[in-house]
């Protein structure tokens, strides 16, 4: 008996054995693919979310199939932008990323071996003012991407910032400074625009133009770390992004990351900007490790966009290439069908016995990329005859590189060009005797005129009047003192709604004036005209 009840329990303490082998094996199993998963690289993970695609989805020549190998294996390497800043902080600095249309069009130009032309406009902060020129973010941006994408791209860079200008200079004279052929356009102009009013309607000019380029580019606007304008939420910046967000334009804020944090940690300060000429930091303008971030912040968004568009195997190029488009001549049969239910077209049965076909209520993606029928800050209009008309302005400028695009003057009395002996890149046309007076010959199209100027509350600046041909009685001062820190152009209309032509542009400096020194200074910098 005694041996029966022994031999039962040797096989139960047996079986918990190999119970407890089987718990022990799948535990040990379990920990290893936690590791496993815990281990994977943003690109593996990527691949777990997105449908992946074959070895070669859309029949790529030889030549496109290495690029997407080259760049797939950059995808599987440790993101060493989420090593370094974390995600989250990559997160905060994306104020808006959209559809990213435009930056996958720009990676599939990559892949199919093309020349990439990358430009960018800004102020000081990206001519490189108080920093090495390689130590300027988009250099810095250049030097990730030639690492990046395959190196048989050829990457040509053109840094078109002008010191002291904001996007109402760009606005009009962005033609001058950068190529029309542009494929990615980066614009940093947040600094120096402030929050006004005012500069949404510039910026809303200046992506139309930039959008409407003959090479459709991608388009990215940055805000650079400064303290020195605006509250700490920023100057320009408050008034770009619902900008952007309506034109679908991503915007990379370096601000939203750092600002709250450096408040609770001032001894971070010296650490980021440069310094001025008493030793303290320049609260303006970043310093190396600033604009290393910069770069930063945009290479990683524009890897995040490729590596996801590899991994879902989008790598064909889809457009109507007009706003304009019947839904009833939508090839149905051509569709993906994996578009989303509410980007289809569908059928209305009328009264009267006949179908009528209707858009699908969101966005499919063939109208992606595509320029707003109506303006950003104008009411709603039901009439698809009315749009926001083509911006193709013309402007003249001491800045410009060619010569076609010099500020000449065709009458010249008592006005000099000067450049700052400091800052070469600051030329002006200046005066500084009241009576002083020069004209311009202006050819519009729509009938607009602006002249650019510097303002300034330190450099002694007085008062011009402009006006148009013979209409002196209709002339629009001009005053060059205002009382902020910042030295920075603004523009005046001097007129509107002109005869299309040619016209004769004239500015006299006045003996009146705003500053309290009684100076009477005059910087004029470029003149405009739509």
């Amino acid at each position: 008996m005694s041996r029966q009840i022994g031999w039962g329990s040797w096989i139960a303490f047996r079986r918990y054995q190999v119970l407890f082998v089987l718990l022990f094996a799948v535990g040990i199993f379990t920990l290893v693919q936690i590791a496993h998963i815990r281990d994977l690289d943003p690109w593996d993970r990527l691949s777990s979310t997105f449908r992946r695609p074959p070895s070669n989805p859309y029949n790529l020549d030889g030549p496109s199939l290495a690029r997407a190998s080259h760049l797939e294996a950059q995808c599987r390497q440790n993101d060493q932008f989420e090593e370094i800043y974390g995600r989250t902080n990559l997160r905060m600095s994306r104020a808006y990323e959209g559809s990213q249309h435009r930056l996958r069009e720009l990676s599939r130009k990559v892949l199919r071996g093309e020349r990439v032309s990358i430009s960018t406009i800004g102020g000081s902060i990206t001519r490189g003012h108080q920093v090495y020129a390689h130590e300027v973010w988009f250099v810095k941006l250049k030097e990730w991407l030639d690492s990046f994408w395959p190196n048989d791209i050829d990457i040509v860079a053109t840094n078109g910032a002008v010191p002291a200008s904001g996007s109402d200079y760009f606005s009009f004279c962005f033609p001058i400074h950068i190529p029309e052929n542009s494929d990615l356009i980066l614009v940093e102009l947040a600094v120096n625009d402030a929050g006004e009013p005012e500069y949404a309607d510039s910026m809303e000019n200046l992506l139309r133009g930039l959008l409407d380029l003959p090479s459709k580019p991608a388009v990215i606007l940055l805000e650079a770390m400064a303290f020195s304008n605006g509250g700490m939420g920023g100057g320009g910046g408050r008034m770009h992004l619902p900008v952007a967000q309506y034109y679908d334009v991503p915007v990379i804020n370096q601000r939203h990351p750092l600002a709250n944090h450096f408040a609770r940690y001032p001894e971070l300060v010296p650490m980021y900007f440069s310094q001025d000429y008493w030793g303290f930091p320049d609260m303006r303008h970043l310093n190396a490790r600033g604009h290393r971030d910069l770069a930063a912040l945009v290479s990683s968004l524009i890897k995040d966009v490729t590596c996801e568009m590899l991994a879902e195997g989008d790598l064909v190029s889809q457009s109507y290439g007009s706003v304009d488009v019947d839904p009833a001549e939508i090839d149905l049969e051509a569709l993906d069908l994996s578009w989303p239910i509410e980007t289809l077209p569908w059928t209305k049965n009328l009264s009267h016995g006949t179908q009528q076909i209707f858009p699908g209520m969101f966005n499919t993606p063939l109208e992606l990329g595509l320029l707003p029928r109506l303006p950003v800050l104008e009411g709603w209009n039901p009439n698809l005859d009315h749009r926001a008309p083509a911006f193709h302005p013309v402007c003249y400028s001491t800045r410009a590189h060619e010569e076609r695009f010099n500020l000449t003057p065709t009458v010249n009395e008592g006005w000099t060009h000067w450049v700052h002996p400091e800052h070469l890149d600051k030329p002006y046309l200046i005066t500084k005797e009241p009576g002083a007076r020069v004209s311009f010959e202006i050819e519009t199209a729509v009938g607009v005129v602006k002249v650019y100027s510097l303002r300034s509350r330190s450099f002694g600046f007085g008062t011009a009047e402009c006006w148009m041909d013979e209409s002196k009685d209709k002339s629009v001062k001009l005053v060059g003192y205002w009382d902020r820190a910042e030295n920075v152009g603004r523009f005046d209309t001097v007129a509107s709604g002109l005869r299309p032509g040619k016209h004769r542009l004239t500015c006299q400096m006045l003996e009146e004036t705003s500053d309290p020194e009684g100076g009477h200074e005059f910087r004029l910098i470029s003149v405009m005209s739509l």
